[in-house]
């Protein structure tokens, strides 16, 4: 499981803030500007950091039933990581529509 883990943090928020960067570079949406995406990022670094603190303090193992939850509360988390990166990308490299 390890494995998994370490791919999934060093591959999906990349990604996910590659995406989102490369939107804010063609200006879409139109109705975010830089101090949208600026607040997205911290929304979403603060949703990173509370979710991320939770996990470390769930005590959840394979063998109970909130290994599931901690499960699906990672993935949150990692794509909430994506987010925060993406949109803290957008707001240094957002431009007005082309």
């Amino acid at each position: 499981m390890p494995v998994i883990e370490l791919l999934a943090l060093l591959v999906i928020p990349p990604l996910v803030g590659a995406v989102i960067g490369y939107a804010a570079w063609k200006g879409k949406p139109t109705d975010f500007g830089r101090d949208m995406y600026w607040m997205c990022s911290v929304i979403a670094c603060l949703a990173t950091v509370s979710i991320g603190v939770y996990l470390q303090r769930m005590d959840a193992d394979m063998r109970t039933s909130r290994y599931p939850l901690q499960l699906v509360l990672f993935g949150l988390d990692v794509l909430c990581a994506g987010i925060a990166f993406g949109c803290l990308i957008g707001a240094f490299a957002y431009r007005r529509g082309i």
